[in-house]
């Protein structure tokens, strides 16, 4: 094999008409920084003019010395790699004028080598700041966001119908500057990301891209419990039912059960040896208090400090007879429980619309509530088993983006970013079905 194709295959070069010699590589420094530099020849026989379009007959076309031109090229090592690329320079007699042999390893007036942008480009999927990938690639930061703009522009295309199933949700971009995203909730692809979150920003999106005929197709939308949103959906989506996320809605009731735990809490009177001891189990084991009965065991004994060898059901029974009010919210809450895992909306309103014992919170009173104005949309959550997890996953990796880039002041580069950084590195599809489970955080 010959240098020239080693050469080639090494940093895969894949034009046949640049050539290489035996002394080929040297060492070098360009801008204070230690760099591995290639000489190449680019030479071959043209068909034709580029200028006049004259076909090469008869010596028609003539060599005319070189242009040397030096193209950024992905490392083959630790250093950075140039190509010092002489390019066969060609004399028109027909038009009297020059031109310079073409490339398909870089475009035209371009210094940057194709597979360089791609490398670019295949490196936004990293969670990495720019600085740091202009560094590897060998190119400043501005090429880097250059590069991005460029290839996010060609995946925004709305000329396809919207899918079936859609999620929405919002982010934080700046302070008290909120922007809207949704994607497909079925396939977990990001179709698009908004500036704001605004009713405005929203109906102007889908009605300037999508027509009616389209928007209608739309079966289902899985939101929060942001209120905001379901006035908009039914005026762009009239066939679209709303789903409630049900983690948001598990969270808003055991929230309002820790928020009444630590009420409750704050009332002993820690200077008592004995409200101290209950002050500190309650604060030490509140994510039993949250947990469904059904989680609890009766026959495990383990130990549990302040309490001794006990199955989990006894430490949060020897809980609940602290206080009237907290036993009669913990009931509350595993009734919302039962209901909720056997997608019965039958006890569900049941629970929301009958009376509620004197000794409930205002805390859970206010959930109740909250729920009652949402109970149509929560029949939905249990007839379809769509959620807001994927969305919140990209939500997660969207604030991993903005720390390591240490934010953005631009909201386009911004968005750019974040939809070619998901192009390449689309969400993993869910793999199991999962039941939600409650995160919530002590006092």
């Amino acid at each position: 094999m010959s240098i020239s194709n080693t050469i080639r295959i090494l940093f895969d070069i894949q034009d046949e008409n640049i050539n290489f010699k035996e002394d080929c590589a040297r060492a070098g420094t360009k801008n204070g920084h230690a760099c591995t530099f290639l000489e190449g020849t680019l030479t071959y026989t043209p068909t034709h003019c580029d200028r006049c379009h004259a076909e090469n007959e008869d010596d028609t076309i003539i060599k005319n010395g070189t242009k040397t031109s030096t193209i950024v090229i992905p490392a083959g090592g630790t250093k950075k790699t140039y190509l010092e690329l002489k390019k066969q320079r060609f004399y028109c007699k027909q038009c009297q004028t020059t031109f310079v042999a073409k490339t398909s390893l870089v475009d035209e007036g371009c210094f940057i080598s194709k597979d360089t942008r791609l490398q670019a480009g295949i490196k936004t999927a990293e969670a990495r700041s720019i600085k740091d990938i202009a560094r590897d690639c060998a190119v400043s930061p501005t090429t880097i966001q250059r590069e991005i703009n460029r290839a996010s522009k060609e995946l925004q295309t709305y000329d396809r119908t919207l899918p079936e199933n859609l999620s929405f949700d919002e982010f934080k971009v700046a302070k008290g500057q909120m922007a809207f995203i949704y994607i497909d909730v079925a396939s977990g692809d990001l179709l698009d990301i908004l500036p704001q979150r605004d009713g405005r920003t929203i109906r102007n999106h889908f009605t300037t891209y999508f027509t009616f005929k389209q928007r209608k197709k739309v079966k289902t939308v899985t939101i929060d419990m942001n209120a905001s949103y379901q006035g908009v959906i039914k005026d762009l989506f009239p066939n679209a039912k709303i789903i409630i996320d049900r983690f948001h809605i598990v969270q808003l009731m055991t929230r309002a059960m820790n928020k009444t735990r630590v009420k409750i809490m704050q009332a002993f009177n820690t200077s008592n040896g004995e409200d101290k001891k209950k002050y500190r189990r309650l604060k030490r084991y509140w994510r039993l208090m949250l947990k469904p009965s059904e989680d609890l065991s009766s026959t495990e004994y383990k130990h549990y400090t302040m309490f001794g060898q006990l199955p989990s059901k006894s430490v949060v029974d020897t809980m609940l007879e602290y206080s009237d009010e907290l036993k009669a919210n913990h009931d509350l809450l595993q009734r919302f429980f039962k209901a909720f895992d056997d997608r019965n909306h039958d006890d569900l309103e049941e629970i929301v619309k009958g009376k509620l014992d004197d000794n409930i919170s205002s805390y859970m009173k206010t959930s109740i509530k909250t729920l009652k104005e949402h109970l149509p949309h929560i029949q939905n959550s249990f007839d379809y088993t769509y959620n807001n997890g994927r969305i919140e996953g990209i939500n997660n990796k969207i604030k991993v983006l903005n720390r390591v880039a240490y934010g953005y002041r631009n909201f386009k580069n911004y968005k750019n970013r974040i939809l070619l950084h998901f192009a390449y590195k689309p969400v993993e599809p869910q793999k199991k079905k999962t039941q939600n489970k409650t995160h919530v955080s002590a006092a």
